[in-house]
């Protein structure tokens, strides 16, 4: 486990690497990036520092600056750990100048070869340090108007860049790098996160803006359209309530520190107070129910992907994979039978691959009925306590049946559907929703009158719970914005309203996975403040599926759920990052993000295909031998100074990067997952000071208190004091190869037995992805001189102690001494100590009220 480190200035080591590199095709990045703005603070007699990353280290690298400047400037080799090797880093320093932006074009030269990078980088001097600004404006349509197109004029579209989130699909919300001048002309975008591109605003500003719906109306942005103002952001609002003044808010925050979050608080608190939430405290789910488990606190599984996508279960092929995971001897708590379930029929609504809801059983085709399907699984796996099913919040695809006696019973009649509702999407050919046959008279849905929506639904769940269901994946939930007019927005209200009421009577709160419900109401409006659930948070699909035949489907995964999480976190929602196999379609890259996500942890294996250790780093077993998903307390987020970077690029470059604190512990860790175009290089990263402190927390660093940061699948370590570095101090290169990633757990380091005493740093449960989750308390005491962990969970539980003797070490576990596994770390001058935690270990492993305490003891025990 020896933390390597680049050569410095040596002539023969570096005469063999290049002998070594001289087949080897040459890669360099550059951190600020070629068309990456930055901005550098005029401190008086501080240079700004720009770096380079290349796997050769004979390579010699330039740069040359904007006019008036010195023409070139060389970067040296410099000497920092480097995490997982074959690449060295490099640094150049460069005068800013105080009134111009500085512009970067940047060299390279190998073999007699000079390259000259495209795109320069700019750095924007901070001349000006302006205060924060908001900005708001109330639109009201008065009764009889349907709808608004307004212009929005504090949005100047040539002074900021950054992600917009744009609704590029039926269902789905996804961000977009976007100059305002590019914003998409009918595809509406219904976030924006933004830096200044003009240099006379301050370059530390971050702009914020919020589009956000109301119950009386929708809005959504987009940039001008014939006929309109040219330049210029619109507004574009629809009433979705008749008969009433209908009112929704764009609000805008400007912050000035550097803090991206800083100005989505701001712009999204604004949003609050016009919804009248301010005061709303959110709350998750209760934990039991209706005698059952919270479904989403043990591990899942869903048949979707499982039994094989559009193939309709049955008893045969569903006995077949629960048997498997049987025999594989999961422990699953939830299990949900996704789409082909129910009783429908074709044709009826359309063309004749259309399909509609026929009654609420299950489909003939099962050969057993609803709740021997129920019992069969429950039977099977008798850990499973809870078992759910897929839906629409229309009944099916195409609605109901045109033809099935629910039409007649609740009252039903055809309500018309529009493309213009939501315009600009591309469509291919029929693709299940309704909108996508080729003729529009058959944009029509069957749907029960909104004032039996909810009678609707409480029919449908009581049919589902008395066979044994207890909770359900709701989907195709945004499509009900297709439905055309006012009457078909109060009708889409009215189905989503019932819906949720219904089954928190039926199941329990918070029992809906809210899936394909990406727009206004849920990402801009009420649902996602939450008015309709009085601040109970609901399960919200953060993403599109985690494995569709699209290029780079598995990064933009990871890099959506991240983006989407940053707005998703601060409302009433819990986000969902989707199933995912654990055998295959890069299968760790995905659990990984799981573990640090407060929504369902659901697998979609199919039969005889499962990667035990991958799903055991997601779980354990608690003191009472029941089996939960091991998670952090805290959503996972991007690191703020690192939104800007090009991390999606082709080439070698950044990772994406990601945070998540564990305050019990006083620690955190950065998740980073290789993300470079078609996963064709490596990521390289520099760690800086800030990123340590970012993840940590500025106000909760603990004085004079040394960090150590494990790098958890590089099995690497060093220690890091982050009041002693500035935020620009690199502390580490950090490569991964394609589909990977890398946890760095960042975890303080305590002393115990004083002045002739060690420092020692818990992990926590190292077998585990989110280590520290199952710390309840760290303590240092004094007798005996030990550091007190207590944990929650089963697993191998682990220490870095600043001493390559353990022989003076003891271990306790529950006040007895236990084994210890004790591992020199080769140039840390530290052990990595391991000991067991289960309750397989007799008397001393049999945990108490809390968990299970383990005491590491320095000095001979009494």
């Amino acid at each position: 486990m020896q933390v390597q480190t680049p050569i410095t200035d040596n002539s023969r080591d570096f005469t063999m690497v290049s002998e070594l590199h001289t087949t080897v095709s040459t890669e360099v990045c550059f951190q600020p990036a070629p068309g990456e703005v930055v901005f550098a603070e005029l401190v008086t007699g501080t240079a700004f520092d720009i770096y380079a990353i290349s796997n050769r280290p004979d390579a010699r690298i330039h740069l040359s600056l904007s006019s008036g400047s010195p023409a070139a400037v060389d970067f040296k080799l410099i000497k920092i750990p480097s995490i997982g090797g074959g690449y060295y880093t490099f640094k150049a320093s460069v005068d800013v100048p105080e009134k111009n932006p500085l512009n970067i074009t940047y060299s390279y030269t190998v073999d007699d070869t000079t390259v000259v990078v495209d795109r320069a980088a700019t750095i924007i001097p901070r001349t000006c340090q302006a205060g924060g600004d908001e900005f708001r404006t109330v639109i009201e349509l008065p009764p009889g108007q349907d709808r608004a197109d307004i212009a929005i004029p504090w949005i100047s579209i040539n002074d900021w860049q950054g992600w917009v989130w744009v609704r590029p699909r039926n269902t789905w919300i996804e961000p977009r790098w976007i100059t305002l001048k590019d914003l998409p002309i009918l595809l509406g975008s219904h976030f924006f996160l933004l830096q200044p591109v003009n240099p006379a605003i301050d370059p530390a500003s971050s702009f914020c803006i919020y589009p956000c719906s109301s119950g009386e109306a929708t809005v959504h942005l987009t940039s001008s359209r014939d006929g309109e103002k040219p330049n210029t952001v619109y507004a574009r609002v629809r009433r979705t309530k008749a008969d009433c003044i209908a009112k929704v808010y764009i609000v805008g925050k400007v912050t000035t520190r550097a803090d991206v979050f800083e100005s989505m608080d701001g712009a999204i608190g604004m949003a609050k107070e016009y919804l009248g939430t301010s005061n709303l405290v959110y709350e998750m789910p209760p934990s039991h129910d209706r005698g059952t488990l919270w479904p989403h606190s043990q591990l899942g599984f869903c048949t979707w992907s499982s039994i094989g996508e559009y193939v309709r279960p049955t008893n045969e092929n569903l006995e077949r994979l629960v048997q498997s995971l049987k025999d594989a001897d999961l422990p699953i708590g939830s299990f949900i039978i996704d789409d082909g379930w129910q009783d429908i029929r074709k044709g009826m609504n359309g063309i004749p691959e259309t399909t509609g809801l026929w009654s609420f059983e299950i489909w003939d085709g099962m050969n057993i009925s609803f709740r021997e399907t129920v019992d069969l699984i429950k039977r099977t796996i008798p850990t499973v306590e809870n078992v759910g099913v897929w839906m629409t919040l229309h009944g099916y695809w195409n609605s109901i049946a045109s033809k099935s006696p629910l039409v007649a019973k609740y009252k039903m009649r055809p309500y018309k559907l529009s493309r213009d509702c939501v315009p600009g999407l591309i469509y291919k050919g029929f693709e299940m929703q309704t909108c996508t046959q080729p003729d529009e008279k058959d944009y029509v849905w069957w749907l029960p009158p909104k004032e039996l929506a909810y009678q609707f639904w409480k029919d449908y769940f009581s049919v589902c719970a008395a066979a044994g269901i207890t909770f359900a994946k709701v989907d195709d939930q945004a499509y009900c914005s297709f439905l055309a007019g006012v009457e078909g927005a109060e009708e889409a209200f009215a189905l989503w309203d019932g819906m949720n009421k219904a089954a928190d009577e039926i199941f329990g709160e918070g029992r809906v996975i809210h899936c394909m419900a990406h727009y206004e109401r849920m990402f801009n409006g009420d649902i996602g403040m939450g008015l309709p659930t009085n601040g109970k948070k609901v399960v919200f699909r953060n993403t599109n599926d985690f494995g569709l035949p699209r290029p780079n489907v598995h990064r933009d995964h990871i890099h959506y759920n991240l983006m989407n999480c940053m707005i998703i976190s601060r409302m009433c929602l819990i986000p969902d990052a989707d199933m995912f196999m654990s055998a295959a379609q890069w299968p760790e890259y995905h659990a990984v993000l799981r573990a640090f996500f407060q929504g369902p942890v659901l697998l979609s294996d199919r039969a005889g295909e499962h990667d035990l250790e991958v799903i055991h780093k997601l779980i354990g077993r608690t003191r009472s031998g029941v089996y939960e998903v091991i998670r952090a307390p805290n959503t996972i987020r991007p690191i703020r100074s690192r939104i800007w970077e090009p991390t999606l690029a082709s080439g070698i470059g950044p990772s994406i990067k990601a945070v998540s604190s564990f305050p019990v512990a006083n620690a955190a860790s950065i998740i980073l997952w290789s993300s470079r175009d078609s996963a064709a290089h490596a990521s390289t990263d520099i760690l800086y000071a800030s990123d340590v402190i970012d993840a940590l927390g500025s106000p909760t660093l603990l004085p004079d208190t040394k960090y150590l940061l494990w790098f958890s699948n590089h099995r690497s370590a060093l220690y890091f004091n982050p009041l002693l570095s500035s935020p620009g101090t690199p502390i580490a290169e950090i490569t991964l190869p394609p589909k990977t990633h890398d946890i760095i757990t960042i975890v303080p380091s305590h002393v115990i037995g004083g002045e002739d005493g060690i420092e020692v740093a818990c992990l926590g449960l190292i077998d585990k992805y989110a280590s520290l989750a199952p710390v309840m308390d760290i303590e240092v005491l004094s007798e005996p001189k030990c550091l007190r962990t207590t944990v929650t969970f089963e697993g191998k539980l682990a220490f870095v102690a600043n001493t390559v003797d353990s022989t003076r070490i003891r271990v306790l576990l529950n006040s007895e001494p236990v084994p210890f596994q004790a591992e020199v770390l080769d140039g840390l001058g530290a052990s990595l100590l391991t000991v067991a935690v289960n309750s397989g270990a007799g008397e001393r492993g049999t945990a108490d009220s809390v968990g299970w305490t383990v005491d590491v003891c320095w000095g001979a025990l009494e």
